[in-house]
């Protein structure tokens, strides 16, 4: 009979010596975890505090648990990534994966948006895994914070900054203290309220295990390639913009040389397309001229996405990072009426807009404008200038977002302190659904339908311009640009 190398080995024939022999084999146990982003019957985008609904088919990597990922690892757990919107994974087969890996703790997202899916979701995961420890992070926990234990009998902690060491520290914890951007109940019954700290200065992160996650799942409207991948330099923003929650969460710049080994790990899984997502990308003027002198040496094929403001970019800056193969700027521009951009802090001017806009395209630099419509002290007659405007700035595509009061920004506080919000309501969302406002509220605040419909409107009059068609098929460069392009209008305009 023929040998095989199973037929050909010699184990210890005692039952106890074999079992010692098998555990020696397969090393040291490694406590395992599994970074949950939920299902949901929308593509919800729970990350980064900033949460909102897909206007079409492009979904993003959720930061949060991407670098969460880095974190644990170099913790020493042994992790599952599990990305069930990217995954297109149902409820029943999330449990499943799940339950399967048999974790000893499982970080989740819970976002505003998905709120009202998210809770009966998450209920029944933990009634699957009584044992396993849950912690939470999302926009929701910033604002009701040690009120979640209660609320959700599934949360055994909250997280309010994943960019710190505060949750490895937690986890190894030898007795119950207190740990910034940590909310658990001791084994006394006590709640422990860490402070929610996001710091200022630099920052150190692990490099993410980005092989762990559904890489070619994701899909972003911008990308010139199939494959992408998104990457923070920074963590929080340093302006004041009282609507967005990122302006209320400090600011800090990460480590050059973790970044470069980021994109140098991207780069041997075969991405050279980055969406950088710091909030504002250039504030430090130094600090951004010695990376972009790193990416241009060693990265040279690397494409990428960047935000930025209009009152802070300027030929030098804008040619600098074209030099370094970014194709694609987004800016908030967010309203034409600067007594409503003064009143909520943004503090840009139409001139600059202009300016800084029309220098993106005569250096054959793509742009994105986002605006918001409906923000308390706006009329109809100048969220419909707004619209017009958008028109005539030398954008290559823009997204309208209905104003809201997202958790954790300085504009919902205000709005709750006016009496024009329904405090007990928990689901909100920019991108697609109503506005949030009572109907009885100040007469500064337009209708629901009216914004909604203005919303439709502006989406409508921006891209069914003849002019902005042709100049789309004029600059497309790859088949993929061709598909994804097509795919994202007919996906943006069905859903108004």
């Amino acid at each position: 009979m023929e040998s095989t190398f199973v037929q050909g080995t010699h184990l210890p024939t005692d039952a106890s010596k074999t079992e010692t022999f098998t555990a020696k084999a397969a090393g040291p146990t490694r406590k395992r975890a599994v970074l949950l982003n939920p299902p949901g019957t929308k593509k919800y985008f729970r990350d980064y505090f900033c949460t909102l609904v897909s206007k079409a088919s492009y979904y993003y990597h959720p930061v949060d648990l991407i670098y969460l990922s880095g974190v644990l690892d170099k913790a020493g757990y042994f992790l599952d990534c599990v990305d069930a919107i990217a995954e297109g994974l149902s409820k029943e087969e999330t449990w499943k994966r799940v339950e399967a890996f048999k974790p000893e703790l499982v970080i989740y997202l819970i976002a505003s948006p998905s709120y009202e899916e998210d809770v009966p979701f998450l209920t029944e995961l933990k009634k699957r895994m009584p044992e396993t420890t849950f912690v939470g992070s999302g926009d929701v926990y910033r604002e009701i914070r040690e009120h979640a234990l209660d609320l959700h009998p599934f949360c055994d902690a909250v997280l309010t900054d994943f960019s710190t060491q505060d949750l490895p520290n937690w986890l190894d914890r030898k007795e119950d203290l207190v740990f910034d951007n940590l909310i658990y109940r001791g084994k006394d019954g006590q709640v422990k309220e860490g402070a929610e700290k996001h710091g200022h200065g630099f920052y150190d992160m692990p490099v993410p295990r980005w092989d762990l996650w559904p890489i070619q799942e994701y899909i972003f409207p911008f990308s010139e390639q199939r494959m992408w991948a998104t990457v923070l330099t920074d963590f929080g923003c340093p302006f004041s913009c009282t609507f967005c929650p990122m302006s209320t969460t400090g600011y800090k710049l990460r480590d050059i040389d973790t970044v470069i080994d980021e994109l140098r790990l991207l780069r041997s899984l075969g991405i050279h397309e980055v969406f950088f997502r710091d909030q504002t990308f250039g504030v430090n003027r130094v600090r951004t001229q010695e990376l972009l002198r790193r990416i241009k040496e060693e990265f040279p094929e690397l494409r990428w996405t960047c935000w930025s403001r209009v009152d802070l970019v300027n030929e030098e800056f804008l040619n600098a990072v074209k030099d370094a193969g970014c194709h694609t700027i987004m800016f908030g521009i967010e309203s034409a009426n600067e007594e409503i951009l003064k009143k909520y802090k943004k503090n840009t001017k139409r001139s600059q807009m202009i300016d800084a806009l029309a220098i993106t395209r005569r250096l054959g630099l793509k742009s994105v404008g986002t605006f918001v419509v409906g923000l308390p002290g706006e009329s109809e007659e100048s969220i419909k200038d707004t619209i017009e405007f958008s028109t005539k700035l030398p954008l290559d595509y823009a997204s309208f977002n209905i104003a809201t009061p997202r958790f954790g920004s300085t504009f919902r506080r205000l709005m709750k302190e006016q009496g024009a919000l329904d405090t007990t309501r928990m689901t909100f969302d920019s991108s697609q659904s109503k506005p949030a406002w009572l109907e009885e509220s100040e007469d500064d605040i337009l209708s629901n339908d009216v914004i909604f419909r203005l919303q439709s409107s502006a989406i409508r009059r921006f891209y069914l311009r003849p002019s902005f068609l042709l100049r789309r098929l004029l600059t497309l460069k790859t088949p993929y640009q061709s598909w994804a392009h097509v795919r994202e209008a007919i996906d943006l305009l069905r859903s108004r």
